[in-house]
């Protein structure tokens, strides 16, 4: 057969193999050939048989064979072969260059991060995408399967649009946002409950004193660090709801904190107040910049503004109530 990357998977439905193959051109997009190609034929029930760009790097073609594995929320179980020439000498055994090999999963893998690769001569390799190769023995013969693509259906290429790769990682970042939201909640909630009991059941100076300043600063420093979950309209929703019972509680709680601890009180304004004046300034930004502003680490400076001003304000504020009452 004249072909040099290509896979062999058995088992999986069609449309999962389609759906792990666009999910992986969209995960590694920015480092792709352009116009890659990817043809998927359909060898039998269950089986099928992937032809790859002869561009894609070795090191891509690992990751492919690992992703595909295991595909980000897709369920299957599935065996995968890979078959690809050696030609970087960086992940690679210099000895290898040019040779022929077949890259694959192991059965026993509990890491999730490597590929096995045996040679045409046998020899197999543990490559850990940390960059360790190490020599292992397993009883992996090479072979590489006779398939006649002429005999086959035509294949179906698998390509994405700038636009389908944008919505494959809207949709990504928001299931991480959700992900994300349920289990910081739940630590917000867990907080309120023990301190609630050591205020109201089972009275703790100590505790209550340590579970209200986390629970002052862990919430604002969650809203203020999520900032991609500000971006979506259903969480900015709940993280206002959210903001409001955190500041009815600060209420509520008030007049039990001691002497000392009680400008913490005003702490509990931060969350609300910062969410008013995240959303006018974050949309000034966009209307007046037409993007997002980068929050990232050393951010440019008229982003690195937009966080100050937010900042700014709603310390500003805060302390503009804590003058008055």
């Amino acid at each position: 057969m004249n072909i040099d990357n290509f896979i062999i998977i058995k088992g999986g439905l069609c449309n999962d193999i389609k759906k792990a193959l666009q999910q992986w051109i969209a995960l590694y997009s920015k480092d792709l050939v352009s116009n890659i190609k990817l043809e998927l034929y359909i060898l039998g029930q269950e089986e099928y048989f992937i032809v790859v760009d002869k561009r894609l790097s070795n090191e891509k073609f690992n990751y492919l064979i690992n992703y595909l594995r295991y595909p980000e929320g897709i369920e299957y179980n599935i065996s995968i072969e890979g078959y690809a020439t050696v030609r970087d000498g960086k992940i690679y055994p210099q000895k290898l260059l040019n040779k022929k090999i077949l890259v694959y999963v192991s059965d026993n893998d509990k890491e999730y991060d490597n590929v096995f690769v045996t040679t045409e001569d046998n020899e197999t390799y543990k490559i850990d995408f940390n960059g360790k190769v190490s020599r292992v023995y397993e009883s992996k013969t090479f072979s590489i399967p006779d398939i006649d693509t002429k005999l086959l259906q035509k294949p179906e290429r698998i390509t994405l649009t700038k636009q389908e790769i944008a919505e494959i990682k809207n949709e990504k970042s928001k299931k991480s946002v959700r992900n994300r939201f349920r289990i910081i909640l739940a630590l917000v909630i867990i907080i309120a409950a023990i301190n609630s009991s050591s205020l109201f059941i089972y009275p703790n100076n100590d505790i209550s004193s340590i579970t209200t300043y986390l629970l002052v600063f862990f919430v604002a420093l969650w809203f203020d660090w999520d900032y991609k979950m500000l971006r979506i309209d259903k969480y900015y929703s709940y993280s206002i709801i959210i903001a409001l019972l955190h500041l009815a509680y600060g209420h509520f709680i008030r007049e039990y904190l001691s002497d000392e601890n009680t400008f913490l009180y005003y702490g509990f304004y931060f969350p609300v107040l910062y969410l008013i004046i995240q959303k006018p300034v974050r949309l000034f930004f966009i209307r007046k910049f037409n993007r997002e502003p980068i929050v990232e680490p050393h951010p440019p400076l008229l982003d690195g503004l937009y966080g100050i001003t937010i900042l700014f304000f709603t310390i500003g504020i805060i302390s503009i109530i804590a003058m008055f009452t």
